[in-house]
């Protein structure tokens, strides 16, 4: 049978409009393909998620779950659980609640340490200089301010029984003093009425004597506890900046304790 060529013409427009439809449709579909694409799947990072509530360690560091705490003589002492063991490590007055995660070296273990302070016996004892939380190393209690910062010096009625060293001075002679005593050796006896460990890179002793109320502030690496009587030497330093708003007008530096 012969096709008449008008209607050859327009069966072949019917298939070339049918097999170009499909074209435009997928044409028509890329575009929300690719915008798709472009816009991946929220992605649940769960290990993200949880560095938010642990303590990362670094290296040389053990990290674990608070358990107990216990605060004495200016030092925070933990019980941590690593996750297979409970260990004790013991840094700086630092504020923390059980189920706190924290990191801190294990460079300094102190095997059989006997604490005068807590009375207690440590199998095994981490000191730490700081301890670290998951936002960054956890912020000690800092010592009290005295000195230009303070309203008046901190006085109370002044301690029994506290006698002047021999070849010393009281704490009454040094605060009349203080021009002419500055800069020099200094020794002097008193009673150990604060003690904070570890703070700006200092142990902090606050002392009284018999001679005034007034308390005086001493620097130093050695660790006392509330109520020693002890003997200080070291150099007075006058009007000193510590930063963080701590200005002392009086404050004996680097001294060397005897507790008697």
């Amino acid at each position: 049978m012969t096709i008449p060529s008008t209607h050859f013409y327009s069966l072949s427009l019917i298939i070339a409009s049918l097999t170009f439809l499909p074209g435009c449709q997928r044409q028509d579909a890329e575009p929300a393909t690719e915008k798709e694409a472009a816009t991946p799947a929220p992605v649940h990072n769960t290990a993200a998620h949880t560095a938010t509530t642990m303590a990362t360690p670094k290296p040389g560091q053990t990290h674990g779950k608070v358990t107990d705490i216990i605060e004495a003589a200016g030092y925070t002492y933990l019980q941590v659980d690593t996750g297979g063991n409970l260990i004790w490590a013991a840094g700086p007055s630092t504020p923390f609640k059980k189920g706190d995660m924290v990191a801190f070296d294990t460079g300094m273990p102190m095997k059989d340490f006997h604490s005068k302070s807590l009375d207690r016996n440590f199998k095994l004892l981490y000191f730490v200089d700081a301890f670290t939380t998951d936002t960054g190393v956890a912020q000690a209690r800092m010592p009290e301010p005295h000195g230009k910062l303070a309203e008046q010096p901190s006085q109370s009625i002044p301690v029994a029984n506290i006698s002047k060293a021999e070849g010393g001075q009281s704490i009454a002679d040094i605060m009349a003093n203080k021009d002419v005593l500055a800069d020099k050796a200094i020794k002097v006896r008193g009673k150990v009425i604060k003690f904070t460990a570890a703070v700006l890179g200092k142990n902090w002793i606050h002392i009284q004597d018999s001679s005034t109320g007034t308390d005086l502030t001493v620097t130093t690496d050695a660790t006392v506890s509330p109520g020693d009587v002890v003997l200080l030497e070291g150099k007075l330093g006058r009007n000193k900046d510590f930063g963080y708003g701590y200005l002392y007008d009086v404050i004996i530096e680097e001294a060397k304790v005897t507790v008697e």
